[in-house]
């Protein structure tokens, strides 16, 4: 690959993680306002049908309806399904059964699981300036995450270990082996969306089969099925764009420059949450979560920066 065609892959790469990013924060506030309207267990297959139906639309009427069929065969899609809903569901529970700001804490960790479980699967090596990177964005997060639980902010309960730490690490790390299977199980040449498409609506009686085992075990409750018309357009919204176009873009992310780099730019989304809250909902960020973004931008660009330099 020559010097322009790694440019334009890692400006295209760029771009696809920061679109990413910026939706799946904005999907942090939109999610706290549909859980007020649907369980969280319930919610999550509502997503992924209408984000299935929207995808696959597009690659009907953009490649024709022949490239709904999976070009590999349906145990690897069914794979690839399951590490996303079990990204989902682990988290959930994960957040379920423990405080909203240690969550977050283990969550900033996701550069070292990603690189972890990349040297597992792949035996992929750290990328240049890649430890850099990590402490950047470790110390960004844990001065947002401090500023956040000095002034009480996500929870009434204490500010402690709750059990579900470990659930948070796995869903990471489910969702990285995807990022991962995604890339190497497909033809190099097949659309990021044909795969979106398809892991998606394999996603679906996945997480079907988890909300109903929710719902027998009481972590569930009935689903609502007449939302009024804020809670729909929020699903609506939701769908279409931080479940959708978020997964999509970030696959493109991936693709172009490794899943070590969307380790860090996942330390990028509750920087971009709190810019949208502030933007769309009129929320206004503490002193630390705005000097922690920075820090964890900080993080991004210095190894985007080792990447071109190398």
């Amino acid at each position: 690959m020559n010097d322009n065609a790694t440019g334009r892959a890692a400006l295209v790469g760029t771009l696809g993680y920061l679109v990413a990013c910026l939706l799946f924060g904005l999907n942090l506030p939109l999610s706290a306002a549909l859980l007020q309207h649907f369980d969280p267990f319930w919610v999550s297959p509502l997503r992924y049908a209408v984000s299935a139906l929207l995808l696959g639309a597009l690659i009907g009427v953009t490649a024709g309806l022949r490239q709904l069929r999976s070009p590999i065969p349906l145990w690897r899609v069914a794979v690839l399904s399951l590490c996303v809903a079990g990204f989902l569901v682990l988290y959930n529970l994960g957040l379920y059964r423990t405080h909203p700001m240690t969550v977050a804490a283990v969550s900033a960790g996701s550069p070292v699981y990603v690189a972890v479980v990349s040297r597992l699967m792949v035996g992929a090596r750290l990328e240049r300036g890649f430890w850099g990177a990590t402490v950047l964005t470790l110390v960004g997060a844990g001065i947002a995450i401090w500023g956040q639980a000095r002034a009480g902010i996500g929870s009434a309960r204490p500010f402690s270990l709750g059990g579900g730490e470990v659930l948070v690490v796995l869903g990471i790390c489910s969702w990285t082996a995807y990022s991962i299977l995604a890339q190497r199980w497909f033809e190099p040449g097949t659309p990021q969306l044909r795969r979106t498409f398809l892991t998606t609506l394999g996603a679906l009686p996945w997480l079907l089969f988890f909300w109903a085992c929710a719902r027998l075990v009481g972590l569930a409750g009935p689903p609502n099925l007449h939302p009024g018309p804020v809670p729909l357009a929020q699903l609506l919204l939701a769908a279409v764009f931080c479940t959708g176009a978020a997964t999509v873009a970030w696959n493109v992310g991936v693709n172009r420059l490794g899943i070590q780099s969307g380790g860090l730019w996942q330390n990028t989304v509750p920087v971009f949450a709190v810019l949208l809250s502030m933007l769309l909902f009129g929320v206004s960020p503490l002193a630390e979560q705005v000097i922690g973004g920075a820090v964890v931008l900080a993080g991004v660009l210095y190894m985007q920066w080792q990447r071109v330099r190398g």
